[in-house]
């Protein structure tokens, strides 16, 4: 199989995600009327904001037989507690953490978040509190980077080329996966896209990657430079191309 056809595939498996969605929204909408949602939403945001408002009771029946995912709600939940600090909100204030089925409870302590979920215990450092590295701090701190996680790592790994780059699958919903990169060094992983520093032990333990691909910001031009022409296109990131050419040889 051509990189193409891994890539395509792999990425084929998000409109499967929203069309179950949808599936469960109009089945939802059916059952107890009609929800207006901002029309910038796709349909797993519309299930989360669901959720979110409390619903996830009336939701669960109509989720249970669908292979729902625990585990992708994780990323989600770090992402919105990214945005809610830089807003300057307390995550641990805001109530709608309770209706996520993963979700036991959210606790603060100091610069440090302990969530309980169903699938285990993350004691996560939000990148914008991250005292330790300041470097990882002033980068998270540019811009929020949900959506562009290997375009974030990548670029971070250029400007400090002792870190390393992790590129792999992560559980999507419904029995999914999609792409995504990180950032690790010393047993830590800093994933800018979810705004977070999470000892990798936990991370592998809840997230669960699936590492197709490894690489310091010093490597970078030596990888690419063995990248064969049946790659996928020099628009991609590099760590997306880097991946596929593993993902393609198992």
């Amino acid at each position: 199989m051509n990189a193409y056809q891994v890539y395509n595939e792999t990425k084929g498996q998000h409109k499967e995600v929203l069309e179950i969605a949808d599936t469960v929204l109009n089945e939802f909408q059916k059952r107890y009327g009609y929800v207006t949602f901002p029309s910038n939403m796709d349909s797993i945001t519309k299930l989360y904001s669901l959720i979110q408002s409390g619903y996830s009771n009336l939701l669960w029946p109509l989720l249970k037989d669908l292979n729902y995912s625990y585990e992708f709600e994780i990323p989600y939940i770090l992402a919105n507690m990214d945005a809610r600090i830089r807003c300057g909100i307390p995550p641990e204030l805001c109530s709608e953490w309770k209706f996520f089925y993963s979700m036991n409870a959210i606790t603060r302590i100091q610069n440090n978040y302990v969530l309980d979920t169903k699938v285990g215990t993350l004691v996560t450092t939000p990148l914008v509190l991250y005292l330790q590295d300041l470097t990882i701090q002033d980068y998270a701190a540019r811009r929020f980077y949900y959506g562009f996680c290997h375009d974030a790592s990548e670029r971070f790994i250029k400007e400090n080329p002792e870190y390393e780059a992790v590129t792999g699958l992560i559980p999507h919903q419904f029995g999914r996966k999609q792409y995504h990169s990180y950032v690790r060094q010393n047993g830590k992983v800093f994933d800018f896209a979810n705004g977070t520093c999470i000892a990798e032990e936990e991370y592998n333990q809840v997230i669960k990657p699936i590492v197709l691909n490894t690489v310091h910001g010093y490597e970078l031009e030596e990888a690419e430079a063995k990248l064969d022409g049946n790659e996928i296109g020099p628009e991609k990131c590099l760590l997306l191309r880097l991946a596929v050419s593993k993902q393609r040889k198992m």
